[in-house]
């Protein structure tokens, strides 16, 4: 098992929001945790860059 944080920027009516996500499932589980969890359209993630990678 893989454990991934991404740190991703999302662009609301009021400017830019970053966020850092732990996902299980790669870059697009961590998009599907934003999405579900921020209630936004996936083209609100202007950016998501993997952070770091650890085996356990």
């Amino acid at each position: 098992m893989t454990i991934e944080i991404y740190r991703a920027t999302l662009k609301y009516d009021k400017g830019k929001i970053n966020l850092c996500i732990v996902s299980l499932n790669g870059e697009q589980g961590a998009k599907e945790q934003i999405i579900s969890g921020e209630g936004c359209p996936e083209s609100a993630i202007i950016k998501i860059k993997k952070l770091t990678a650890k085996a356990v």
